[in-house]
């Protein structure tokens, strides 16, 4: 009933100082996160996966640390964080970026930077 009061005189029911009130604790609570609905399909979504903490799968930092399991850079061809190479972008590129390339000289010289970044000749 409250919300039929609501809506037919909504200033009236606004400038109510305990709904303001109430107002500002219902808006906090829903900027924490708390109260959204992620949480609960994440935490179903875990039962059905079975999900587990990351330390079940490749241990603790000081277990790595005692097997000697460090990061190995062989396996990063490029590096973390730089993109990979498109197997012949260049052959099978769209016409209009093709011609794009041809008129204008900065897209050009970009699409030159990440093949040299590929190919490892320069640092982006």
């Amino acid at each position: 009933s409250w919300q039929l009061v609501a809506s037919a005189f909504p200033i009236a029911f606004l400038s109510n100082p305990f709904t303001y009130i109430f107002l500002r604790i219902c808006l906090f609570l829903e900027a924490t996160g708390l109260a959204s609905g992620a949480w609960v399909l994440a935490a179903i979504h875990k039962k059905i996966a079975g999900f587990q903490r990351d330390e079940v799968y490749i241990g603790t930092a000081e277990e790595r640390a005692a097997k000697k399991m460090g990061d190995d850079d062989g396996n990063l061809h490029l590096g973390a964080g730089h993109m990979i190479k498109l197997p012949g972008f260049d052959e099978h590129a769209p016409q209009s970026l093709k011609q794009l390339m041809m008129s204008d000289a900065s897209v050009k010289e970009y699409l030159e930077s990440i093949s040299k970044a590929e190919a490892g000749d320069a640092d982006v």
